[in-house]
């Protein structure tokens, strides 16, 4: 198991190699071994930041979130720990008038690696995002719902005018008890008791424009082509293979020793080479015309050549004149 020295090493030369990494500062807590603050999220807009920690002794290394959230919600922060993967944990609790909450999660020394340690930072600043989201309802003071259940249609202010309006048409200024007093800016006004006629303004009913009907467009006219014929191209005739005998290559033959020098070639109508000279026995080779060869040694009719690249074999010297 590496020491909490090569430990906080590693994870140094981890966050360094990260873009989205940041160490921010070493910290002091007692009975840990190394702890230091780490920013995840540099390259976005919302980072985080994270304490990553040893405890004395532990196998594991711990990354921690302490946050406070306004308000009641140990219900909400709870909910959404659960809905968190198995690796997260928290403590929520109530505290005054807000909600504590510390989040964290654990990578064992047997399996800690720069994959493994991003990872969880990764879930755990994912889940912290989470939790900073989570915010109280807004609750409706008694003077908002007293306005909300008032109607909005405009008459609470005229029926106050109004009946201060007919108030004053009691000091004997109105034509009669059942008349309308009239307001030089607000025209007549009913007398007590009565109800005010609402004043509908008209609507405007816009006129639709017509859409033009586009006019049909001249239909193509079509003169049919006659079909032309197709006129068959002979095929020209492909001229007769002929096969070409094969000729037999010699089989390369250990050289004899000294320097090679050809002495005769093979005559134009080629020469036949046995393996040994021996006419009853098969023929190896049919040596092609104009052949260099070199006469290394003659039996009888028989003389043994030898080509360029060491093969040999036997032929009938006669043909080339080197027996009688």
């Amino acid at each position: 198991m590496p020491s909490s020295d090569e430990v906080k090493q590693s994870i140094t030369n981890w966050c360094s190699s990260d873009d989205d990494l940041e160490i921010t500062s070493d910290r002091f807590e007692p009975g840990t071994d190394f702890a230091f603050g780490l920013k995840s999220g540099t390259l976005s807009s919302s980072s985080v930041d994270l304490v990553v920690l040893q405890d004395a002794g532990a196998d594991r290394v711990t990354i921690r979130r302490s946050l406070s959230l306004s308000g009641d919600n140990v219900s909400a922060a709870n909910e959404l720990i659960a809905s968190r993967p198995g690796s997260v944990t928290a403590a929520v609790e109530r505290s005054g008038g807000d909600t504590s909450v510390v989040a964290q999660t654990y990578v064992y020394l047997d399996g800690l690696s720069k994959h493994t340690f991003v990872q969880a930072v990764a879930e755990l600043a994912r889940t912290s995002t989470l939790l900073d989201a989570i915010s109280p309802e807004v609750a409706a003071t008694d003077d908002d719902t007293v306005l909300a259940d008032m109607p909005d249609d405009g008459t609470t202010t005229d029926s106050v005018s109004d009946t201060a309006a007919a108030a004053a048409a009691d000091d004997g200024s109105a034509a009669g008890a059942g008349s309308f007093g009239t307001d030089v800016t607000r025209g007549p006004t009913p007398a007590m008791g009565q109800s005010i006629p609402q004043v509908v303004a008209p609507q405007v009913v816009p006129t639709p424009t017509p859409i033009p009907t586009p006019a049909p467009l001249p239909q193509p006219s079509f003169t049919p082509q006659p079909a032309q014929p197709v006129v068959a191209q002979p095929v020209a005739a492909q001229p007769a293979y002929t096969p070409q005998p094969y000729q037999a290559q010699p089989v390369p033959q250990p050289a004899p020793a000294g320097q090679w020098a050809p002495s005769h070639s093979v005559p134009p109508q080629g020469l036949r080479a046995w393996g040994a000279p021996d006419p009853a026995g098969p023929v190896v080779a049919n040596l092609a015309p104009g052949l260099p060869i070199q006469v290394a040694e003659v039996r009888g009719a028989w003389a043994r050549v030898i080509c360029s690249n060491g093969w040999t074999g036997w032929i009938d010297g006669r043909i080339i004149g080197v027996a009688a």
